[in-house]
């Protein structure tokens, strides 16, 4: 990966919380991302995302309805080790970078139906606060704005809607910004993860 991309994604995400970079992978990148995932799907490996961790888990409809696959590295087949080698150059880099001291990063492929959404939350637990920085990689190809389904995050001046369109990078520090999903009218896809300070437990 070319150091000056991982320079600029550092910098962006240094000074304003928050970066959105298209291109990060390729469109045959995304491709063999997306595939992936629906090899997954059809293997019956998706299970429905909740909220909370640990024993306070709950399926809640009323906030998210998505499905989610974990994924570990160093990967099952070339498109997800080639998705693990990207995620440890960036936590390098960041950790160079910006003083973090991210230690682990942990992932899952996301799919959301037509109707699907998250409404607004951070991403930390009540008793874990492990997550530094959350981390976004689309995997829709050929998405439309009227598909809905755009990123909002809620900066501290301003809203920002993302596009979920493939191969667009987005990160944001965990702690700090409150971030939905808004409705998506077709079948969204990403792969979705946060890099961390400590171990905690994984949520289903």
């Amino acid at each position: 990966m070319d150091a000056e991309v991982l320079d600029r994604i550092a910098t962006e995400l240094g000074q304003t919380g928050r970066c959105v970079f298209p291109y990060f992978i390729s469109a045959s990148e995304t491709q063999a991302l997306c595939e992936d995932l629906a090899i997954h799907q059809s293997q019956g490996d998706f299970r429905r995302a909740g909220v909370g961790q640990g024993a306070e888990f709950r399926l809640q409809d009323s906030v998210r309805r998505d499905e989610i696959h974990w994924l570990n590295p160093p990967g099952k087949n070339p498109a997800q080790s080639a998705l693990w080698q990207r995620i440890e150059l960036l936590q390098r880099r960041l950790n160079q970078s910006l003083f973090l001291g991210l230690r682990e990063f942990e992932g899952h492929y996301a799919a959301y139906p037509a109707g699907g959404y998250y409404r607004r939350h951070r991403d930390v637990f009540a008793r874990d606060d492990a997550r530094r920085v959350s981390l976004i990689l689309y995997l829709n190809r050929d998405w439309e704005p009227g598909h809905g389904g755009q990123l909002r995050m809620h900066a501290p001046d301003h809203v920002l809607d993302v596009e979920p369109r493939g191969g667009t990078l987005v990160l944001f520090l965990s702690r700090e910004l409150e971030h939905e999903v808004l409705v998506s009218q077709a079948p969204r896809l990403s792969f979705t993860g946060w890099f961390k300070t400590a171990p905690s437990p994984r949520s289903t």
